[in-house]
C-alpha cells in the first residue's frame, strides 16, 4: 500500500486529522522532489487551508472557545482562507461569519457532519487530482 492510499483510506473512514494533513504536505513535497507529482506552492497552501478547516471542526466538536485558536494568519494565505470561508458560507455550511482586524475569522459550523463530508471531499479531490487517480 502506498502512502497516498493510507490518507485516502483515512478520508474514506472519516478519520483524517489536522496532524495527518501535516504528513500529507510532507508527502506532497517529497513526491514532488522525486518527480512523481507536480505539487505547486498553491497546492500546498490549499492543504494548509484544509488543515485549518479540520482544526475548526475539532474545535466545534470539543465545544472549546474559538478565541483559543492559535494565530494561524502567518501560516495561511489570506485570499485562500477568505475564499474557503466565503464558499462554506455561500453553501450554508457555516454561519455567523465574523472577520476581524488582521484577518481573524470566527464562524459557527451549522452541521458538523455535512461540513466534514464537504471538507473531506475537497481534500480527496485535491489528492486525486495531484496523483492522477
Amino acid at each position: 500500500m502506498e502512502e497516498i492510499d493510507l490518507y485516502l483510506n483515512k478520508i474514506n473512514d472519516c478519520t483524517i486529522t489536522p496532524s495527518d494533513i501535516d504528513l500529507v504536505i510532507k508527502m506532497l513535497n517529497e513526491d514532488t522532489k522525486k518527480g512523481r507529482i507536480k505539487a505547486t506552492k498553491e497546492d500546498i497552501q490549499w492543504f494548509e487551508i484544509y488543515k485549518f478547516g479540520l482544526e475548526e471542526l475539532e474545535l466545534e466538536k470539543s465545544g472549546e472557545s474559538k478565541m483559543q485558536v492559535g494565530d494561524w494568519r502567518n501560516n495561511l494565505n489570506y485570499s485562500k482562507a477568505r475564499f474557503f470561508v466565503d464558499e462554506m458560507d455561500e453553501l450554508g455550511l457555516i454561519e455567523n461569519v465574523s472577520w476581524h482586524t488582521q484577518g481573524v475569522v470566527i464562524f459557527d459550523i451549522k452541521n458538523t457532519n455535512v461540513y466534514r463530508i464537504h471538507l473531506f471531499k475537497k481534500i480527496k479531490n485535491a489528492l486525486c487530482e495531484l496523483y492522477g487517480l
